[in-house]
């Protein structure tokens, strides 16, 4: 008798298995066939659904979780691009590349950082919360070509940091580290501290 259940248990199983792989199949036959201008459409909705999780951390915190590359490389870019075209145009390559590498560089330091001190989210998921989480600072820099006024720019400056520091750490955070959460923070501060100075310096 016992023997039977199980065997009928492992055919369930199976069947099961077969099922998921089935499925598994035709998502990604449907992903295949489904025309690019559909996967660029549904790819740029996820990655403003992201940005606007940003806007709103408190709302659904295991968005971002589901991590691509996409939204931090388009922030990434246009941050680099904006600064580089205050800059003196025999310095604005440099400032693009300078940009380009304190954001990436900065967020993989921070991502070793948390690793190390024992945090179990993976490599790519904290490097694309720590990418969109920019886009506060992303918009300030922006809106600085239109309004050229110091004090108005800091302001705004320390608003986008602050938001930034506050929605990354929500974001980021790692029950593990309950205990080190100084260690975390610091260097997640230190990050958009260099970007905001290189928003407001420009």
């Amino acid at each position: 008798m016992n023997s039977t259940n199980a065997s009928s248990s492992n055919n369930n199983n199976n069947n099961n298995n077969n099922n998921n792989n089935n499925n598994n199949r035709k998502d990604i036959q449907d992903t295949l066939d489904e025309p690019v201008l559909d996967t660029l459409l549904r790819d740029l909705n996820n990655v403003w659904a992201k940005m606007k999780q940003v806007l709103m951390p408190t709302g659904n915190q295991n968005l971002l979780k589901d991590w691509d590359l996409w939204g931090p490389l388009i922030l990434c870019m246009t941050l680099a691009i904006r600064l580089s075209f205050s800059a003196p145009e025999n310095q604005s390559a440099m400032v693009f590349t300078i940009t380009f590498i304190i954001i990436w560089c900065g967020a993989a330091v921070i991502t070793v950082n948390s690793k190390l001190l024992g945090g179990k989210m993976s490599f790519f998921q904290s490097i694309c919360i720590l990418g969109y989480c920019i886009f506060p600072l992303t918009i300030v820099s922006l809106i600085t070509i239109i309004i050229d006024y110091f004090i108005i720019d800091l302001i705004l400056v320390i608003v986008a940091f602050v938001w930034s520091v506050y929605a990354s750490i929500g974001f980021l955070t790692d029950v593990r580290l309950s205990q080190k959460k100084t260690l975390v923070i610091y260097p997640i501060f230190l990050f958009y501290f260099i970007i905001a100075w290189m928003v407001i310096i420009k």
